[in-house]
């Protein structure tokens, strides 16, 4: 280890090579990328002050903290918790050069929750950033100056005190839920861009038609009458450029592709890259070809499509935690190694659970080819309890961070269904949950809706958990109209399981969660925790051998489900977390708990009856 970060009880082989030197140096945003960049992580000053006193500049600073990484990880080089009554500050210094004509934009990839920023003694939030799991962006140019400025960051951060977005985030860590993370967790970054220049863009591809349609945002300034852009677009593989074409913001501009058309999927991810100008700004993104639906099979079944075929969805419950890093990755490297390792196991997806990634990493997902059912975390609320469950006071809030996460995550083709609600975590009841849906499907045509993820699902193979055994209950009794029909699958949670609902005419029959078998490494478990623990036990898969053949056994169960119509299933979990144990891999990602080949094999062969 080198400068703030210490060894840890438990580190992974990409947290150990982090240095403050060399933390997190990519470009942060893939999806839209500018040559005008200056990177802010590494090290800062932070302070812990009262939140009883007036918010103004710590008397003095406590020490130093590695950006972009939580106060309570490790690789922060701190490594403490923060309270409720708690502010968490940071500052440091930044170079400056503002010109006429251009804008200095700050971005910040996440800060949980409640966020103040300051250039000098100006606050440049008029109103304070709330919500942890977005980015947000400041236009900082009126107030710095050439030369030296001082940034300074102010932080609250709640937990479960609030009804704010946290995902699994706990007091008390615990069971199935995790050490908190609060403040900054995701790169800081400044660019410069002209007075008007490419705020966004969304796209829409059209496989049958051979057609993508983007439509670019402009901000600042006004649009001079009739100026128009230029796109030009190119094979990512052969970089060979396939067509130019002008476009007039916020105008859709569709553009035919020349034939054959690479296609995106696991299989064969095909990108296609792009550079975009618009007067002296020039943006670079990609996108990818593909078509993502729920349809009826030869059978009449209604399943998954993916680019006109039936497709199996055949992934893992993707937590995204690290015991170094916590929220915050340690690296590309060690997002690539946990894709790379799924897919070396014969999966196609992952449902990322109640947590949004760096973008980065959806990058990664596009780049390497595999599916990802995005949640929106969740806040406030009680999965068992249906009066809890039924009211929800922030129900706004939780509709603005779901619109938020889908425009931030619009043009990420990986991205193929939104998970609005998980087992009735912040589920505001059945009319408000139908709102939701019915959102989410108007607000997005590209992708695909999952309805409540086991539970709450009025009329549509309604699931009360009982402990950890589900059963089938009619939870109201409406009309079949009155069924959620903005959602495309209805989802079941069975632990060990598997199982699954029947054969619906209108909602594709999904098993979002299933397995969780449990398997401890000994000299790799989170602090040698007693109580470590996996969803579907651990009394016949403490070796390995038992482990691999109680697996096998739920694949034998699991292709004869997909025979009769089961559209995909999601295995729990993608690596052990603190002290679930029920992970493919260890929380340090040093050890597979299975030959890879075995389970490529065994998830082939389910695959293969669906196609």
């Amino acid at each position: 280890m080198v400068g703030l970060i210490v060894a840890a009880a438990m580190m992974t082989s990409f947290g150990e090579k982090i240095t403050p030197e060399n933390a997190w140096r990519e470009y942060p945003r893939p999806q839209m990328v500018r040559d005008n960049w200056t990177n802010l992580n590494g090290v800062w000053d932070y302070a812990v002050t009262s939140v009883t006193n007036t918010p103004g500049r710590p008397a003095k600073w406590d020490g130093k903290i590695l950006v972009p990484f939580a106060i309570e990880s490790t690789l922060s080089g701190v490594g403490r918790l923060l309270e409720p009554n708690e502010f968490l500050w940071y500052t440091r210094k930044i170079e400056c050069d503002p010109k006429p004509g251009e804008r200095i934009l700050l971005h910040f990839g996440g800060v949980d929750f409640r966020t103040m920023v300051f250039i000098g003694h100006d606050e440049v939030t008029d109103v304070p950033h709330e919500g942890g799991q977005n980015p947000f962006t400041l236009d900082i140019t009126d107030y710095v100056k050439k030369g030296e400025n001082e940034l300074t960051v102010c932080v609250w951060d709640p937990t479960e005190n609030f009804v704010n977005s946290r995902g699994k985030q706990s007091f008390k860590p615990s069971g199935c839920f995790y050490t908190r993370v609060s403040g900054i967790w995701q790169t800081v970054w400044m660019e410069t861009v002209p007075d008007r220049h490419i705020g966004g863009y969304t796209v829409k591809t059209d496989i049958d038609r051979g057609e993508v349609t983007i439509e670019f945002k402009v901000e600042s300034g006004k649009c001079k009458v009739g100026e128009q852009g230029t796109i030009e677009i190119e094979d990512s593989a052969s970089s060979r450029l396939c067509v130019k074409n002008t476009f007039t913001p916020g105008e859709p501009c569709t553009i035919k592709l020349p034939a054959p058309v690479a296609l995106w999927s696991p299989e064969n991810p095909k990108l296609y890259n792009f550079t975009a100008k618009y007067g002296k700004d020039v943006v670079k993104g990609y996108f990818g070809m593909r078509k993502f639906e729920k349809h009826k099979d030869s059978k009449g079944v209604l399943r998954f499509f993916l680019n006109n075929k039936p497709y199996y969805v055949m992934g893992t419950l993707d937590q995204g935690w690290w015991p170094d890093g916590l929220l915050t990755p340690p690296s590309d490297e060690a997002m690539a190694f946990d894709i790379k390792t799924l897919k070396d196991c014969g999966f196609n997806t992952m449902r990322k659970h109640i947590k949004v990634e760096p973008l980065r990493y959806y990058y990664l997902c596009d780049k390497m080819g595999i599916l990802v059912i995005q949640d929106l975390p969740s806040g406030d609320g009680d999965a068992f309890d249906p009066q809890k469950a039924s009211v929800v006071p922030r129900y706004g809030l939780q509709r603005l961070e779901m619109k938020e996460m889908m425009d931030v995550l619009q043009a990420v083709p990986s991205i193929v269904m939104w998970n609005p609600y998980n087992e009735g975590w912040s589920q505001p009841g059945e009319f408000l949950t139908h709102s939701m849906l019915d959102f989410v499907t108007r607000y997005d045509r590209t992708r695909l809706v999952n309805g409540p993820s086991g539970a709450w699902d009025w009329e549509g193979g309604h699931l009360i958990p009982k402990g950890w055994e589900w059963s089938k209950r009619i939870v109201t009794k409406h009309k079949p109209e009155g069924e959620c029909e903005a959602a495309d699958a209805v989802d079941l949670h069975l632990y060990r399981g598997p199982g699954m609902i029947d054969v619906n005419p209108r909602r594709i029959s999904f098993l979002g969660e299933f397995g969780g078998l449990g398997h401890p490494v000994e000299g790799h478990l989170w602090k040698e925790a007693k109580g470590s623990w996996g969803y579907g036990g651990i009394e016949d898969t403490k070796t390995r051998e038992g482990l691999e053949k109680t697996y096998l056994g739920l694949m034998e169960k699991l292709g004869e489900l997909a025979e009769k119509g089961l559209g995909g299933s999601i295995y729990t979990q993608t690596t052990d977390v603190e002290i679930e144990i029920n992970g493919l891999m260890t929380y340090d990602r040093k050890v597979l708990k299975f030959n890879p080949e075995v389970l490529r094999e065994a998830h082939r062969k389910i695959i293969e009856k669906v196609r």
